[in-house]
């Protein structure tokens, strides 16, 4: 991982127990991998109480051991070294399995779900502060899915310890594939990476009719009248269909009463009216009972 890392700093405390105010010096200048930011000429009163604290800022930009030393100046005529030892470790918080990297939750129905879990691990010396987002959230949310823990969610993770990461995908409505990034920032690296890529896709039923009322008009009682009604299945999956035939065999028929249409395809109904009686308005509410839709 390419990436600024946040220095680590300590804090050095100096007082003064002497009687008269003292002058400090040092002529430590500033290195890439550390920083001693003290200001020139400073002068520190006598008090038992008062210190003067300055940062010692250690980031390091290799992977190797660091020695240096600092070199305090007292009035010119004490003289204190300050030694400063610190090692830069690789960063390696990882996926247990990399084949993981690119997880796919499958194809998931629409109402249905699934769960997929993704572990960590840290093969660093050191434990590692992190969290998880995704790179996109509202795409994220908008794909029906949800991470734990959430990108609120700080994460410490000690050496050797592995630590889950649980994807679930509950689809309400159909959904095209799908592909979001998920990210990792840790604590003193400026950057983020992706740490992994969830693909999925939800399936469900479409199904129309192509209209909504069929006009008979006038029918000689005791004949027979028959239209077509077309059904259409605009859904990925195979969709199963139950008129309600109890509720309108009086005086009409829906042929095939039951059945299935397949994605992307079209179904012919027949509806016949076969009045029984004389009635200058016969109209009849048909409902559909669709397994898995609406």
């Amino acid at each position: 991982m390419t990436a600024q890392p946040t220095p680590i700093k300590k804090i050095l405390e100096i007082t003064n127990q002497d009687t008269a105010a003292i002058s400090l010096e040092s002529d430590f200048e500033k290195k890439p991998y550390l920083d001693f930011p003290i200001v020139p000429g400073q002068v520190l009163m006598p008090s038992a109480t008062e210190k003067l604290q300055v940062p010692i800022l250690f980031t390091p930009r290799e992977i190797r051991a660091y020695n240096e030393t600092i070199k305090l100046d007292f009035n010119g005529l004490y003289f204190v070294d300050i030694n400063i030892i610190g090692q830069g470790i690789p960063l390696q918080l990882d996926l247990k399995d990399p084949d993981q990297a690119y997880t796919n939750l499958g194809i998931v129905s629409v109402g249905g779900e699934v769960s997929r879990t993704v572990p960590l691990i840290n093969r660093s010396q050191k434990s590692v502060k992190f969290y998880i987002q995704p790179r996109d959230k509202e795409a994220f949310v908008k794909s029906a899915l949800t991470i734990s823990p959430d990108e609120k969610s700080e994460v410490i993770l000690k050496p050797k310890e592995s630590f889950p990461i649980e994807f679930r995908f509950k689809p309400k409505t159909r959904l095209p594939d799908f592909e979001h990034d998920i990210m990792l920032k840790v604590e003193g690296v400026e950057e983020e990476r992706k740490l992994i890529t969830v693909h999925g896709v939800a399936h469900g039923i479409e199904l129309k009719l192509m209209d909504e009322a069929i006009a008979f008009g006038n029918v000689v009682k005791d004949s027979r009248l028959t239209k077509t009604l077309q059904m259409s299945n605009f859904g990925d999956v195979k969709a199963n269909y139950s008129w309600d035939t109890k509720a309108f065999g009086k005086n009409f028929t829906i042929s095939p009463a039951s059945g299935y249409v397949n994605p992307n395809s079209n179904l012919d109904l027949e509806v016949t009216f076969h009045p029984k009686v004389v009635d200058s308005d016969l109209r009849q509410k048909v409902t559909c009972e669709v397994r898995g839709g609406e």
